[in-house]
């Protein structure tokens, strides 16, 4: 089974580096910083108590995001130098998890990590109702989205979801003025304006970076795809295709009578009664 390669955010929660490790091999974990700076301030400053706790939390911050092998180790050695005992939190930490510098993954792309928040707001109706009601309350809303987002894609006829159309069209027509020459088959150098991209159409990379960001061919690389005759959707990342999106939503959820599976019995011969303690 060939699975998708994702990047995850989260704590270290050892359940969580657990189970991303085996439901999605292959995947990357990454660690959230405000979670890993958190627990830098408990860990490591709070035995420093006279160092200026905003300040090296921002150093901190600096090695995490620090582009190259070279500034990240920097940075960290200014935190050692200072604070010896950080030692042991920064190696237990792993920071090929969370410093740009050692992340061997792709930590940017498309990134979803408001999902939590927005199914928060989305069953927010539900959420005062006791919690049979509510469970029940959240599997209709779900169904009804289900249902009409069927309805939907099956009249479509666009070869991707409405939003990833317009943007490709809108792209595809900036494209058309680009002056383009030609490395090797599948190599191309892409003049815009005063500026020149280099398109790699095997690897599906351009040097703006915007291709490799948004899974959906720029401008520089829509102007190299219909140089060679070829169609724009089979550079499009297969997530943004219709069909894709009928996957998602082809199941239906069984419909349930009612969710009040208990029923009352006023029989006497139900009733409990308390032991009689009496001597």
């Amino acid at each position: 089974m060939v699975f998708e390669k994702f990047t995850f955010f989260s704590d270290r929660h050892p359940g969580i580096i657990k189970v991303v490790k085996l439901l999605f091999p292959g995947s990357h974990h990454a660690y959230c910083l405000r979670h890993l700076v958190d627990n830098f301030v408990k860990q490591v400053l709070r035995s420093y108590p006279l160092h200026n706790k905003k300040y090296w939390s921002s150093v901190f911050k600096k090695a995490a995001y620090a582009p190259s092998q070279q500034e990240f180790t920097r940075h960290i050695n200014n935190i050692l130098e200072s604070m010896p005992r950080a030692s042991t939190f920064i190696t237990s930490s792993d920071p090929q998890s969370w410093a740009n510098a050692l992340f061997p993954g792709r930590r940017w792309g498309v990134i979803n990590n408001n999902i939590v928040e927005c199914w928060n707001n989305w069953v927010k109706p539900a959420r005062h109702l006791p919690i049979v009601s509510m469970v029940d309350h959240v599997r209709v809303q779900i169904m009804n989205m289900m249902h009409r987002r069927r309805e939907t894609t099956s009249v479509m006829v666009q070869e991707l979801s409405p939003k990833k159309e317009n943007a490709l069209a809108t792209t595809y027509i900036e494209s058309r003025n680009l002056s383009i020459n030609k490395s090797c088959g599948w190599k191309f150098e892409v003049v815009d304006g005063d500026k020149s991209f280099a398109v790699d159409l095997n690897e599906w990379t351009c040097s703006c970076k915007s291709w490799q960001i948004n899974m959906l061919p720029c401008k520089h690389a829509c102007a190299a795809i219909k140089s060679k005759s070829m169609s724009l959707y089979a550079f499009c990342d297969r997530y943004f295709h219709i069909e894709m999106y009928r996957q998602a939503y082809k199941e239906m959820i069984n419909l349930i009578p009612t969710f009040d599976m208990y029923e009352t019995n006023n029989d006497e011969g139900s009733v409990i009664n308390a032991p009689d303690i009496r001597s």
